[in-house]
């Protein structure tokens, strides 16, 4: 069994004393990791080094108890990578393969006003034009060219990807103020937030906030807009009409692996909830550590939340045998919990 300390990797699950001192018996952090389920586990491997200049951190078959709780047959098998941003510690991307199942796209022909699942990954960038050329060099494209806004007291360009298997992803140059926080970006960050495209903030923000314990990052609404050319790629004669409301939140109440809930007042899209389950393909799931998993599944029984499973034990690689508990979000994202057992 790996102990914590042991490598450099189970010691990212394991919170502080700062980030336990939340006056409850659990505690949570921002997201680990995302995985994504995807066709041919070599392909993505060699698109997603290439694009992100991210490193290979472990390869290996996907454990039985891991299949087990994700509730797939016996005869299915499932090999996994993780990949990282080398020099960070989190935010890691976790890639999957399922043989011997058959598997559906979570959000297939999914537009930016479908609901359902896990929308997006956000990553940040020093130069976009050029990350958008490898993007599209690599056959994704756009929801729209990328647009210049101010999003609070931020001004960022950023364009929202397409690409295999459904997934999105958010590509993000800060102009000001100038970004901290990522010394080691060179290429793409670490993954750091990821969006949600919900029905009602109101039932989504009550789930994170008050039902996990989330903090708010920033909340921003919008009326209208006098700008017709949005990064959703709406068309131009209604976006004007349409508020837009947004919520971005996490366990420490700051950027970092958050949760970004979107709400496009009055368009009525897909609801793709139903297929954000594995083996199928897309943004799979989001990963969070935990500290007291019993006490925080106990929590979750005392405000009626149904999760996906009991605590399993399971080996997660590189961080070792952890207890492990999954739930779905409102809107069906699918989330897990991971604590990483210490002897």
């Amino acid at each position: 069994m790996i102990k914590v300390g042991e490598n450099n990797y189970a010691d990212c699950l394991v919170l502080g004393a700062e980030e336990k001192d939340t006056g409850k018996p659990y505690a949570l952090r921002g997201f680990q990791e995302v995985i994504f389920s995807v066709r041919n586990l070599t392909k993505s491997v060699e698109m997603y080094t290439g694009l992100g200049s991210w490193k290979i951190l472990h390869s290996g078959v996907l454990p039985r108890a891991t299949l087990d709780l994700w509730k797939l047959p016996n005869h299915c098998v499932g090999h996994e990578v993780v990949l990282h941003n080398e020099g960070d510690r989190t935010g890691f991307l976790r890639l999957v393969q399922f043989d011997g199942v058959e598997k559906k796209h979570i959000r297939s022909s999914g537009q930016s006003w479908d609901v359902g699942g896990i929308y997006d990954v956000d990553v940040r960038v020093l130069d976009i034009e050029s990350c958008v050329e490898e993007f599209q060099a690599a056959g994704w494209s756009g929801y729209a060219d990328t647009i210049e806004y101010e999003f609070g007291s931020f001004q960022v360009a950023e364009i929202l990807m397409r690409g295999h298997e459904d997934v999105v992803f958010a590509l993000i140059q800060r102009i000001k103020p100038t970004l901290e926080g990522y010394p080691n970006l060179k290429k793409l960050s670490h993954i750091f937030n990821s969006s949600q495209i919900v029905k009602s903030m109101d039932v989504s923000k009550q789930f994170y906030q008050d039902v996990l314990g989330f903090k708010v990052y920033m909340d921003h609404n919008v009326q209208g807009s006098e700008k017709a050319y949005n990064i959703f790629g709406m068309p131009n004669n209604l976006y004007s009409g349409i508020d837009r409301k947004i919520c971005i939140l996490s366990p420490q109440g700051n950027n970092f692996g958050s949760v970004e809930l979107i709400e496009l007042v009055g368009v009525e899209g897909r609801d793709f909830s139903e297929f954000a389950v594995p083996p199928n393909l897309g943004i799979l799931m989001l990963r969070f550590p935990v500290s007291n998993i019993e006490k925080f599944y106990a929590h979750l029984q005392e405000q009626n939340v149904t999760s996906e499973s009991n605590i399993q034990e399971m080996e997660v690689a590189p961080y070792g045998m952890c207890n492990v508990l999954a739930l779905r979000s409102p809107d069906g994202a699918w989330l897990e919990f991971l604590e990483v057992i210490k002897d």
